[in-house]
């Protein structure tokens, strides 16, 4: 059984930040609990010039979303597009 859990999060508005945050500050407690290491591989949004709480980890920052599944091993893809 896999003890990596690849993580994508499409959308870097209110819900795509917060959750973010909570998957990196929590990522210890997930991995005692559940015994699966979070790995955060691929992040988008539709302008990386957008002016966010965080920096924006260009390696992993993917313009167009579904380049992510060319590019990257991903095992959970949260949509947090708004309207």
């Amino acid at each position: 059984m896999k003890n990596i859990i690849n993580i994508a999060v499409v959308g870097l508005g209110q819900v795509g930040i917060y959750l973010l945050n909570e998957l990196n500050t929590k990522k210890k407690d997930i991995e005692v609990k559940t015994g699966k290491r979070i790995n955060i591989v691929a992040i988008s949004a539709k302008n990386i010039n957008k002016k966010r709480r965080f920096k924006i980890n260009k390696k992993i920052f993917f313009k167009n979303p579904l380049e992510i599944f060319k590019n990257k091993k991903v095992d959970i893809l949260f949509e947090v597009i708004g309207l």
